[in-house]
């Protein structure tokens, strides 16, 4: 499905949460869910929308500019693939 897409730099997805990719997770705590990040070694930052303690790098749901700059950065830190 991917190369139907080529050309491209970068493709963004929603869902595959069992994929072996590197994931943003966006967490709202008011959803009631519990974070993946603790169990998913392929999440390489969270966004969430209220105060959070992680080592991940964290961003805030609605500060959409450093969210877009870290995905940018990370995927060039990886090169093509």
């Amino acid at each position: 499905a991917l190369a139907r897409l080529s050309p491209c730099d970068l493709v963004l997805v929603e869902g595959f949460k069992s994929a072996a990719i590197p994931k943003l997770e966006v967490y709202r705590a008011s959803v009631g869910k519990s974070m993946l990040h603790p169990r998913d070694k392929n999440i390489v930052a969270v966004a969430t929308d209220g105060p959070l303690t992680t080592t991940l790098p964290l961003f805030d749901l609605g500060d959409v500019a450093p969210i877009a700059a870290f995905i940018i950065a990370h995927a060039e830190s990886r090169g093509p693939v």
